[in-house]
């Protein structure tokens, strides 16, 4: 009979193991300790899984040659196999090595090319090709992510392109370069290599109606803008339209070396203050600046000539973005070229925030002659003490506007004809970025080194499209820790002392302590058992 119950017992004990690994695919647990949450499945994801009506395929093509030399790919397994187990079966996962495969041609056909990586074995330096790219597949569509090298913004790509085959959504965004002096696909490649993965990209030449279905629109420069080419972009806005300014109120001809005048055609200037927000015909210069560079060709490569700081050149500390708005929730940098500073000018039903500020140790130059010679820079922070402060240098503003054009005629121009009968004189709700430069969205931001610049443009253009849930998953990384990424010089040199006085001091100390005590008990044990014995 005892026997009887214990068979019993281990059937019925087997039965809850079986019914507990039957339901752990829906009912779990799981707990990321990191300070964003950067490793957990955030709600957005979460939230489109139940409006997926058909399966999706996730198929990670990655080399057993890259698994056993890095830690990534499994990471990136790791991450997918959380996509499928919080899908509840809408998403299944496959991991394939296309060499071992023999699915070599159907990856290269998808769009997953190999990669070069240097191999060092037994002191022996090889070169191998392998494969790390992710293809999304959903009814016979398909998106793919070529390259995956690391997992921080992986949930944003999958999620993103999730997003995009299932809803067949096509998100656009306009480019109009102000300066005729600027092509698109040359002066700003970078930036438009950048958007494409998430955005259709369209080029907007100075005068053309905007189109109603663009989501967003992206204002670089305004030398060549005058009110025939501002009227379409101020009632694109009027209809709700986003749009981002990148303008400055000085004028550089770079050409024939670093000559600054003010901006001649100021009808944009006007217009922005009109919106909101005034751009001083002036430079700002701060402290906290990046060194001038110049590229040089040497033995047929391109070397960076490193000259003085250049407080033309600002960087953006960390500690000086709003962390309330997502596109800067998460900075990770920005250098501004050549920038004007920013004022706010109140206008009734428009909200302002500012997104950038220089320093408070920043300063305004706004009367000629200019001195931007790189070689004299060193100078610069001698010669204006007076107006020392903190400027702004980006701005949002959400609301509803006023039309630059309200009470006046549609502008005409020469040989040209339009359709548009009347004026909008109020927009809708819509919303609205001014940077105080246009330089560094352009390809010179790679000489002050700034690639984070090519992020913040893409992460405003998210927040300009209403993507902010997107824009949350992009921003969330996990924080941090390292000291030299405490910006603030006194902040960093306090930590930097109290770590190495924590070492030499405190942890030496601990254990001389330990000691101490150690040989006090040792002797007391002795003491004892002399008098026992």
């Amino acid at each position: 009979m005892k026997k009887r119950a214990e068979i019993i017992l281990f059937v019925l004990g087997l039965i809850v193991i079986l019914l507990v690994g039957l339901n752990a695919s829906r009912y779990f647990l799981r707990i990321d300790l990191t300070e964003n949450k950067a490793f957990t499945i955030s709600r957005v994801s979460r939230e489109l899984f139940r409006d997926i009506p058909d399966r999706v395929f996730l198929t990670y093509y990655v080399s057993d040659k890259l698994k056993s030399l890095y830690a990534f790919p499994l990471q990136i397994e790791d991450l997918l196999y959380e996509y499928a187990a919080y899908s509840r079966g809408s998403i299944k996962v496959e991991v394939v090595d296309p060499v071992r495969s023999g699915s070599l041609t159907q990856a290269e056909s998808l769009g997953v090319f190999p990669q070069q990586i240097e191999v060092i074995e037994q002191d022996e330096r090889s070169f191998a090709q392998v494969y790390t790219g992710i293809v999304i597949q959903y009814l016979d569509r398909y998106e793919t992510i070529p390259v995956v090298s690391q997992v921080e913004s992986l949930e944003y790509d999958l999620t993103s392109r999730i997003r995009k085959i299932v809803t067949e959504e096509e998100r656009s965004v306009g480019f109009l370069a102000g300066d005729a002096s600027r092509d698109l696909q040359n002066d700003f490649s970078s930036l438009l290599a950048t958007l494409t993965a998430d955005f259709s990209v369209r080029p907007i030449g100075r005068g053309e109606d905007i189109p109603e279905d663009l989501d967003v629109l992206f204002v670089l420069g305004a030398r060549d803008l005058d009110d025939f080419d501002l009227f379409p972009i101020d009632q694109y806005i009027m209809d709700g339209g986003r749009v981002l300014f990148a303008v400055e109120g000085m004028d550089l001809d770079l050409m024939r070396g670093i000559v600054p005048r003010k901006l001649d055609n100021t009808q944009i200037l006007s217009m922005l203050q009109n919106y909101g927000v005034t751009v001083q015909q002036a430079f700002v210069l701060d402290t906290y600046a990046k060194n001038f560079r110049i590229p040089r060709q040497i033995l047929g490569q391109i070397m960076w000539e490193v000259m003085e700081k250049y407080p033309y050149w600002i960087t953006v500390a960390n500690r000086f973005v709003s962390r309330e708005n997502p596109i800067t929730a998460r900075f990770q940098g920005l250098d501004l070229l050549w920038a004007s500073p920013l004022d706010i000018v109140e206008r009734s039903g428009v909200e302002a925030q500012v997104l950038l500020n220089t320093t408070p140790e920043a300063w305004i130059l706004d009367k000629e002659p200019f001195e931007t010679n790189p070689q004299r820079a060193v100078m610069l922070e001698y010669m204006s003490q007076e107006n020392k402060d903190q400027y702004a240098l980006g701005v949002t503003l959400r609301g509803t506007f006023p039309s630059y054009f309200a009470g006046r005629e549609i502008p005409e121009r020469v040989g040209e004809e339009r359709n548009w009968q009347q004026v909008v004189e109020r927009s809708e709700e819509t919303r609205l970025v001014v940077v105080g430069d246009a330089d560094f969205a352009s390809e010179l931001y790679q000489y002050s080194g700034g690639n984070y610049n090519l992020e913040f443009l893409a992460n405003a253009a998210e927040w300009l499209s209403n993507s902010e849930d997107l824009l949350e998953i992009k921003t969330r990384v996990a924080r941090d820790m390292r000291l030299n990424k405490i910006q603030d010089p006194e902040t960093r040199f306090r930590a930097a002392m109290f770590t190495q006085m924590f070492n030499l001091i405190v942890i030496p100390l601990l254990v001389v302590v330990f000691g101490v005590l150690r040989l006090i008990l040792r002797r007391r044990k002795g003491v004892i058992r002399e008098q026992e014995g």
